[in-house]
């Protein structure tokens, strides 16, 4: 843990969190799109976010190199949430618990990218990988959204977006439709975009 935070403290010094958010959905926009766009026929209301992973031509390798790129880029930006909410917060070992589901989220990210689904073997491990990363998400975003709430620091508008993406993330668990899947992905987008911007008019 002190290499980790040692590590996450020269990323703050370079630049603050809600700029690493920034800089991963910049990416995000501009690798999956190119992808998408590589990818004739793409159907997003039925086919998965992970589908781009395989697809012809230059699609595979954006999807997959985004992904990887991703979970090491948004990892600095939830560990600065965290830290912001744990000061004058009674409630720390939650936060921490956030903060290590974070860690697991974003690896599990990186790893989506390592194992496209081209074989049933690596089909099993995608989808193994991909569980983790929502369960993963889903109870972190529910802790922050819950030490966000009434928080003065913040609107609690950050805290329903929260609540409300968590009950996106349980539908697609449960349905698992493709769309829904979609609209998990750019709702994500959406909060790591809003908190960063947030985060850096405060100036935290």
């Amino acid at each position: 843990m002190k290499i980790q935070k040692k590590l996450m403290d020269i990323f703050f010094k370079l630049a603050p969190g809600g700029i690493y958010g920034l800089i991963a959905i910049l990416i995000n926009i501009i690798l999956i799109s190119l992808s998408v766009t590589q990818f004739p026929g793409y159907d997003m209301m039925n086919q998965d976010v992970s589908v781009l992973g395989i697809g012809p031509g230059l699609s595979a390798p954006l999807f997959n190199i985004c992904m990887g790129i991703n979970g090491i880029i948004i990892l600095p930006f939830l560990i600065y949430l965290g830290r912001i909410l744990q000061q004058e917060n009674d409630n720390k070992n939650k936060l921490k618990v956030a903060k290590k589901l974070s860690i697991i989220s974003c690896l599990s990210l990186s790893l989506i990218g390592c194992f496209p689904v081209i074989n049933l073997i690596m089909g099993m491990i995608h989808a193994s990988i991909a569980l983790i990363f929502f369960l993963s998400v889903l109870i972190s975003l529910i802790i922050f959204s819950k030490n966000i709430l009434n928080k003065e620091n913040f609107s609690n508008l950050h805290a329903y977006f929260g609540f409300i993406i968590s009950g996106i993330i349980i539908f697609y668990l449960i349905t698992r439709w493709s769309i829904i899947e979609w609209t998990v992905f750019f709702a994500l987008g959406f909060w790591i975009t809003d908190i960063s911007i947030y985060t850096l008019y405060k100036r935290f």
